[in-house]
C-alpha cells in the first residue's frame, strides 16, 4: 500500500510540474517602417525600425534599426506596417540605436 502510495505522488508531482522558461524567441516587437533617408556618406543611418516590447535595457529608445532589408528578414517587400514579429536580438556594439537580429518570425 506505502508503494502505490508513493508511485501515486511521485507521478502527481511530475504531472503538477511546468516546463520553465521562455519560448524559442526572446523579444515580441513591432516593425513599424523603413528609413531609407540620405545620409552623409560615412555615416551609418537608416534601415529597418522596429520597437521592443518589454525593452530590458536601461533607457531604451523608442526605437531601434536593423541594417537589414526586410526581404533578409523574410517580410515582402511590399509588406504593410506595423508589422508584428517575435525576434531574438542582440545589441549592435556599433551603435546605440542599432540591433542585430539573430531570428525574425512574423507574428
Amino acid at each position: 500500500m506505502k508503494a502505490i502510495i508513493l508511485i501515486l505522488l511521485v507521478a502527481l508531482t511530475f504531472a503538477a510540474c511546468k516546463k520553465g522558461g521562455v519560448g524559442p524567441y526572446q523579444s515580441q516587437g513591432v516593425i513599424i517602417g523603413v528609413f531609407s533617408g540620405l545620409c552623409p556618406k560615412d555615416l551609418r543611418c537608416g534601415g529597418v525600425e522596429i520597437t521592443i516590447k518589454d525593452d530590458p535595457t536601461k533607457n531604451p529608445p523608442p526605437f531601434y534599426y536593423i541594417d537589414t532589408a526586410l526581404t533578409q528578414l523574410g517580410i515582402s517587400a511590399n509588406a504593410k506596417f506595423p508589422i508584428n514579429v517575435s525576434l531574438n536580438w542582440k545589441h549592435d556594439t556599433t551603435s546605440t540605436y542599432y540591433i542585430i537580429v539573430t531570428s525574425l518570425k512574423v507574428d
